[in-house]
């Protein structure tokens, strides 16, 4: 998912969180209250070996279909992210379709399920 999907929201709005190569920007274990977007650096997440880059958006699976985040995500390289919370992050979503949120959520839960399946 890009930055591109959250159409309508002004990232100026919202608190941003630097970081430096090796700090941690999402605990294991963090509650899914807000979602995060890369405006600069990289970020390496979990076991992934490509990193996010600007305009990635940071375990949005589980942002939409679990109430807490798996692993967490690191600073390879400095930069800094958007913090959304997740009421800014529905509100958008709805404006582009009343069912838009719901089928977001539904999506997550459904690739949720079945990566447990395969495990």
């Amino acid at each position: 998912m890009r930055k591109d999907d959250i159409l309508g929201l002004n990232f100026d709005l919202y608190p941003r969180q630097s970081f430096g190569a090796g700090d941690i920007v999402l605990c294991e274990g963090t509650e899914t209250d807000r979602l995060f977007v890369v405006l600069s650096g990289r970020l390496g997440v979990g076991s992934a070996s490509k990193p996010l880059g600007p305009g990635d958006v940071v375990k949005p699976i589980e942002f939409f279909g679990a109430s807490h985040y798996a692993g967490m995500a690191r600073g390879r390289a400095a930069g800094e992210v958007v913090v959304l919370p997740r009421g800014a992050v529905r509100a958008c979503l709805d404006a582009q379709g009343p069912m838009t949120w719901n089928l977001a959520c539904a999506l997550a839960i459904e690739a949720l399920a079945a990566t447990k399946e395969h495990a």
